[in-house]
Formats: C-alpha cells, sequence, structure tokens
C-alpha cells in the first residue's frame, strides 16, 4: 500500500482508494489516476478496504468485484453502515470484466454508484473522476446549497402544520416532513396511523398470547414502518427492540416490552384524534398524463449549425412530417435555457474534439436525467468524438453524412411514439400485506400512476387473471406466501411473464439481497425510502425500460 501525491486541476487533490485482488490492476489504476494528478491508497482485499476506510477520508472508491473472502458485495454492504454512522457517504464504482457486467448491475440496488469494466479505457475512466470528484469547492457549496434548500423546505412546511401537531411528544415533525415531503402527505399519513392503532394494537396482543412469532414480528415491523415515517421515533426504537428480541429469541423481553411499546402507541389515540378534523389532500394532477399531446407537432431540439447544407435537409425533412423543430446553438447556457422545450435531441456536432465531447457529456447527462431521447447527426469523425463520453449508451441513433434522411424520418417517428408512449399513465400492482403501507404508498404514487392494490397472494393472482399491469411492486414478505414465489409465479405463466417486477424489502442485509436478487427482479428497493427516493425511482425505471434501445 502506497500513497502517492501529485499537483492536478482539481484543486484541492482527491484522494481515492483503489480496492483490488491483483497487483497489475491496482498499479494500473494507480498510474491512470497520477496522470490526472489524483492521489490514491491501494489495498488488495475487502477487510483491508474496510480497515483504510476507518483509518481515513476518501472521496471515491474504485473497487474489484470478485476478490477471495470479502467480495465486492460484502464489502460495499459493510461501508454502507460505516458511511451511516459517519454522515460521510463516499461513492464506491464497480471495476469488473465485460462478462460481470450484467451480474454486477442487479447489485447497483445495494449501492454501487456506477460499474467501470476492463480492461478500463482511460477516457471512461477520466469521465467518471469528473463525474463523481467535482471541484471540491463547487462541490461543497452545491451540497450545503442543497442542504439549505431541504432544511428551506422543511421548515415551510412545518409552518403548514397546525401548532398542535407540532407540539405533540414524541413526534418529530421535521423527521416525518422529510420521508413525506409534503405538509399535505404527511397529514394523510397520520390519519393513516391514527385509524390502525386500535387493529393493529390488538393484533400485537393477540399474537404476543398465542406465541406466534412469526405474526408478531410482522405487525411489529409494519408498526415500525408507520411510525418511523411519521417520525414517532421512540415508537419506532422500542418497535425495533421487540423485533431484534425475537430474532434473537429472547421472549422473556417481549411482554414487558409489548406492554410498554403498546401503551405509548395508544396514547397517540387521543393525541391525533383531532387530525381527522383536517381537511384532506385535494385532487392532484396526473402530469404524465398531460405532458405531450399527439405525435404532430412533436418538438425536437436541433443544437448544432442550422445554416449548413446537411443541417438545413434534416430540418426540412422533419418540418415535412409534422415535428417542430427547434434551433439552437452548440452552447451550454443556449441548451439549458431551452432544455425544457423539447424531449427528443438531435446534435450535430461540429468544432474542436474537445468542445465536442464536452457538449455532448452534457446533453448525454440531460437525457439520462430528463429521460430524452439524444442521436447525433454529422461528419463520422465528429461523430466518433461526441460517442467518447462515459454516457454514450444514452445516444439512441447517429446519422452519419450522407444523412439517410429516410431512415432519420422514421427513426424520429418511432422515438416520437416512444416518447408519447413513456407519458401514458401507467397501471401499478402493488402487493402487500400491511394495509397502512399500501395506502400511504398509493398516496404517494397516484399523482403519476394508475393504482391497484392486493394485500395478500390470493387477491394478487386474482388480478393477475383479468389484468396486466405495466409494473408489479411486490413486498418480499407476505403472509401465507412469499412475495418471491409469487414472483415465480408470475414468470411462470405466459401471459404474464413479461410484467416487470420491483421488489420491496424491509431489508437490506447481504443475506436478504443475495436472497432476492438470486432472482433477479426487475427492481430492488427499501421500505424505509423517503417519498422523493420511491417516486424517482420507479419513474427512472420506467424511462428506462421504455425511452432506451438496450
Amino acid at each position: 500500500m502506497k500513497d502517492v501525491t501529485f499537483p492536478n486541476g482539481f484543486g484541492t487533490t482527491p484522494r481515492v482508494l483503489i480496492v483490488d485482488d491483483m497487483m497489475v490492476n491496482r498499479t494500473i489504476l494507480a498510474s491512470m489516476l497520477a496522470s490526472h494528478g489524483i492521489s490514491s491508497d491501494l489495498a488488495e482485499s475487502g477487510q483491508e478496504c474496510i480497515d483504510l476506510c476507518r483509518e481515513n477520508t476518501y472521496d471515491l472508491i474504485l473497487m474489484d468485484h470478485r476478490m477471495p473472502d470479502m467480495d465486492g458485495v460484502d464489502t460495499l454492504l459493510v461501508l454502507k453502515e460505516m458511511f451511516k454512522e459517519t454522515g460521510h457517504e463516499v461513492p464506491v464504482i464497480c471495476h469488473t470484466t465485460e462478462e460481470g457486467k450484467s451480474y454486477i448491475n442487479l447489485y447497483k440496488a445495494a449501492g454501487f454508484a456506477d460499474v467501470l469494466l476492463k480492461p478500463i479505457d482511460p477516457g471512461e475512466l477520466a469521465v467518471l473522476l469528473m463525474k463523481y470528484l467535482p471541484d471540491p469547492g463547487g462541490d461543497e457549496q452545491e451540497a450545503k446549497a442543497e442542504n439549505e434548500e431541504q432544511s428551506q423546505h422543511t421548515k415551510t412546511e412545518i409552518g403548514v402544520l397546525p401548532s398542535w401537531i407540532r407540539d405533540i411528544p414524541g413526534l418529530n415533525t421535521a423527521s416525518g416532513l422529510e420521508r413525506c415531503g409534503t405538509a399535505e402527505d404527511y397529514i394523510s399519513a397520520l390519519k393513516i396511523f391514527y385509524a390502525s392503532i386500535g387493529e393493529k394494537a390488538g393484533e400485537i396482543e393477540k399474537y404476543l398470547a398465542e406465541e406466534n412469532w412469526d405474526m408478531y414480528s410482522a405487525r411489529i415491523r409494519a408498526l415500525k414502518n408507520l411510525a418511523g415515517l411519521i417520525g414517532a421515533e421512540e415508537i419506532t426504537d422500542r418497535a425495533t427492540d421487540l423485533e431484534d428480541a425475537v430474532k434473537n429469541e429472547e421472549y422473556k423481553l417481549l411482554p414487558p416490552g409489548t406492554s410498554e411499546l403498546l401503551t405509548l402507541y395508544r396514547c397517540m389515540l387521543s393525541s391525533l384524534k383531532p387530525v381527522l378534523d383536517l381537511e384532506g389532500p385535494g385532487q392532484k394532477e396526473n402530469h404524465k398524463a398531460t405532458m405531450y399531446g399527439g405525435a404532430f407537432g412533436h418538438p425536437i431540439l436541433y443544437i448544432g449549425d442550422e445554416k449548413g447544407i446537411v443541417s438545413k435537409g434534416i430540418i426540412k425533412c422533419l418540418n415535412e412530417i409534422g415535428f417542430k423543430v427547434i434551433t439552437i446553438r452548440d452552447e451550454l447556457q443556449e441548451i439549458n435555457l431551452h432544455r425544457p422545450d423539447a424531449d427528443m435531441m438531435l446534435y450535430y456536432p461540429t468544432g474542436d474534439v474537445v468542445h465536442i465531447k464536452h457538449i455532448s457529456a452534457q446533453l448525454a447527462e440531460i437525457s439520462r436525467d430528463d429521460n430524452k431521447t439524444l442521436c447525433f447527426a454529422g461528419e463520422p469523425l465528429d461523430i466518433s468524438s461526441a460517442l467518447k463520453i462515459h454516457d454514450s449508451n444514452f445516444v439512441s441513433a447517429v446519422y452519419p453524412r450522407p444523412v439517410d434522411h429516410e431512415k432519420l424520418t422514421e427513426d424520429m417517428k418511432r422515438f416520437a411514439a416512444r416518447q408519447i408512449e413513456y407519458s401514458r399513465v401507467k397501471n401499478v400492482l402493488i402487493i402487500d400485506d400491511d394495509k397502512d403501507f399500501l395506502k400511504i404508498t398509493t398516496g404517494w404514487l397516484e399523482q403519476d400512476y394508475d393504482i391497484d392494490c392486493a394485500s395478500s397472494d390470493r387477491d394478487a393472482m386474482h388480478y393477475l387473471e383479468y389484468t396486466v399491469p405495466d409494473l408489479i411492486v411486490l413486498s418480499d414478505e407476505l403472509h401465507g406466501n412469499s412475495g418471491l414465489e409469487i414472483m415465480q409465479h408470475t414468470r411462470d405463466n405466459p401471459r404474464t411473464k413479461g410484467i416487470p417486477i420491483i421488489i420491496l424489502s424491509e431489508k437490506n442485509d447481504r443475506e436478504n439481497v443475495m436472497r432476492i436478487l438470486k432472482h433477479k427482479p426487475d427492481g430492488y428497493l427499501l421500505k424505509s425510502m423517503p417519498k422523493e427516493s420511491l417516486l424517482e425511482s420507479i419513474d427512472r425505471f420506467f424511462a428506462g425500460s421504455i425511452l432506451k434501445d438496450h
């Protein structure tokens, strides 16, 4: 292990940890980093990586996936827990062979920030460094600005709440608002919490008396999730202790612990009763349903010099088939200004290689973040330069000179239809036996999606006999049947085998992650996710499955 420091263009020298059991791989990566003036520490095992992260602070970790003893996933899960304790999240990039690419993508849900393929391309590495090691001063200022914005948003939403809610003992309204997003959604969650107190408390007592530990744990876990959502922190902590007691078979702790928990829980009945008098959430507009109209007049953002002969020909043929072409210069300020104007972008790269790569990288980032279609047209050499960026996989098509206008127009029609399909309201089936969780999740998602719910495997199977949803969000733990069994049954049925399935889990430990990902779901989310994270994950799923050609 050796630390090498070089002067660089990043401002304060970033520090990167390279983790690989092959010395030659560590040496090559260290050399590549050194060429950018970036210092690196080297570790040859997962355990050494963990030890170094306890001693030092890193800006980025490059980790091999396949290592003896602790592989990349084992090590990542330990690091994630460390990051939670320190409050300093470090991006971890996995480097692996082409053979392991599809395998690694399954583990992104466990926390990998990105994937770098071996043999490592210096250009791709440079793009990742720019992406995950921005200017330290700017990064710090951006993070500070985001924190201040979030803090201000929370303060504003707290101010909307009635004062009596803010004064309820044991209720951290700031924590609840961070999870729910708005005062309106927070009040909805409080109503659901209040309405379920009698039933949930009675079931917990019933299963405790019967010593039915599976059902007892399930009810305690459901209470913990709901209490965490509204910021009832003491109830959350006590429920966690009882869940651990069952797991460790410390059954003698359950009667007194349950009594204390339910006393706190039932005290919320009187505290929250006035919430029923508050107005419920109003009707929310579905922005996806109204995002775009028909195909006629569909906007295309044309980036480049529109006065050239080739550009004029492209713009003319697009106008002739009914597209609305918006032409702008290939300048960042212009691109950002017109970013909201179209969901399709056609870039005609010209100029020096650095400029072309800079503009291409920005457009690919917009395509990735805003779910837009991106295409390149122009000179073959310029297109080749434009494609030498890390996010080139977000480029849907290229049209080198001489441009085949027939192919271009047919593609653009297809891409427009694809964008319209993306804007169609999708039907999502949520399967979970916690009815309170279903109510809250439905409230969060119904603004953008047509939501149906099933609270048992029987209800789910009956629903799927008649309806094929666009997506199933499936709890991995259901009473009487495993969620994974439902997933397998769905995939064994020729009629439903094509339905994508995202698993929703309460646990993120290695054993659970490996158990679920072995079945290769289309996604893996945690129940503890805040509202905005859940919405973003499902939005990105539909964008990735519909808008991309691969």
